[in-house]
């Protein structure tokens, strides 16, 4: 768990502004829910499943209840949805907001980051997942990624577990191998394949991951490749295709997924993001038989893997310095008079020196100074420091208007 630095939070807050600008023009709307769930409803089998139950954070409060931290923003949606069976359908939520896993830490791995969460409630079919998927291209370009930088790899649960079963993976096994498979980026091949054969599956499944045209696949249900076949053809009528990759091997980690799955991977970087349909999840928690598709960016990764390209102004674009302590109120009045321009405007309260100001200023990176003295005063003016450059003008207070301007 960490701390942001302002530099960094700013940041933090510029990738998560771009990704709500994206949800909402695609007529998503907020939703929050708590940090705190019942455990119960967390660890429930078919919510996250066994992997998840070890990485909750869970707790008695005062009253002896058993509760836990969220883990992702999807289950607290689908308990929320469940009673709430009123909502129109579609329901189209987004949340952004703290999610918590006591997980192993390592590079972009963190026991609390912050999620910035998508779905599609009350719709089956292609539609809601392309737009799902398209959603997600939308915010990667948004925040800069350019063609060829990033790929949504998209796969189908069911189709994965019809060639399992063609693999002569026991029905009884398919959870415990899609769990082996989705470890495939961390432990490579060899690693999963001994995962496999310590759990009594048959390896065979790995020589048909690597895949890439679905004709190739011997099937006995057709359903599945044909659901497909059917998302990889409307996001290439809509031009998305050169963004998005089949990839049999995708099978997300969450118990919850039921059909279309898909993750948002950097080029030579981590996934950044992931989702899919999950149709049984709000029936689960005592709510109506209800379809829903997510997706889900990490915030953090995301921070992490744009890093310098994210240049943010967030602190005050001016400094005002009174020279000397009998100015601070006129000062005051100018600073008041400055922010009413809609500049975001900080002044010195310590009535420090010109120099030490004009360091503090540096180190801060405040672009403008505005020094006001006595003899500016009597001259109804004012200075005005660019501090790249280091030239200064003087601009009288009838004129002060012309600040925004020059300031921008």
């Amino acid at each position: 768990m960490r701390d942001f630095a302002p530099e960094k939070a700013g940041k933090k807050q510029w990738i998560e502004a771009k990704i709500k600008t994206v949800f909402e023009r695609y007529g998503f709307v907020p939703l929050e829910t708590p940090v705190v769930e019942d455990y119960g409803l967390l660890a429930k089998k078919g919510s996250g499943g066994e992997a998840i139950k070890d990485e909750i954070y869970c707790f008695k409060d005062k009253s002896g209840r058993e509760l836990g931290l969220r883990f992702d923003l999807t289950v607290p949606l689908a308990r929320f949805v469940a009673s709430n069976p009123q909502m129109p359908k579609p329901f189209k939520r987004y949340q952004i907001g703290p999610v918590y896993r006591y997980d192993r830490p390592g590079a972009s791995r963190y026991r609390s980051f912050t999620q910035a969460d998508w779905d599609i409630v009350g719709s089956t079919g292609t539609m809601a997942d392309f737009e799902t998927i398209a959603v997600a291209i939308d915010a990667m370009k948004g925040l800069g990624f350019k063609k060829g930088e990033f790929k949504v790899r998209v796969n189908n649960r069911k189709l994965l577990e019809e060639v399992a079963l063609c693999c002569n993976v026991a029905k009884g096994k398919i959870v415990d191998c899609f769990r082996c498979l989705d470890k495939l980026d961390k432990i490579g091949e060899k690693g999963v394949e001994k995962e496999l054969v310590e759990k009594g599956i048959d390896a065979q499944i790995l020589g048909q991951l690597n895949v890439k045209k679905m004709n190739g696949l011997k099937l006995k249900d057709t359903t599945p490749l044909e659901e497909m076949e059917g998302l990889l053809a409307l996001l290439k009528k809509n031009g998305l295709d050169a963004f998005v990759e089949f990839d049999l091997s995708l099978a997300r980690g969450l118990e919850y997924y039921t059909g279309i799955v898909f993750e948002v991977c950097v080029k030579g970087g981590p996934s950044v993001g992931g989702g899919g349909r999950y149709d049984k999840l709000v029936e689960s928690y005592g709510g109506q038989a209800t379809p829903a598709v997510d997706c889900s960016f990490g915030v953090d990764r995301l921070l992490d893997v744009l890093g310098e390209r994210v240049k943010v102004q967030k602190g005050p674009k001016v400094l005002v310095v009174p020279v000397g302590r009998e100015l601070q109120e006129k000062a005051l009045d100018l600073v008041q008079k400055i922010r009413g321009l809609g500049v975001n405007t900080a002044m010195d309260l310590n009535s420090r020196g010109i120099s030490k100001n004009l360091d503090y200023a540096n180190k801060l990176g405040i672009p403008f100074v505005v020094i006001l003295g006595e003899k500016e005063l009597k001259a109804k003016e004012f200075s005005l420091k660019e501090m790249a450059s280091g030239k200064e003008k003087k601009i009288k207070m009838a004129d002060l208007g012309k600040l925004q301007k020059l300031v921008e």
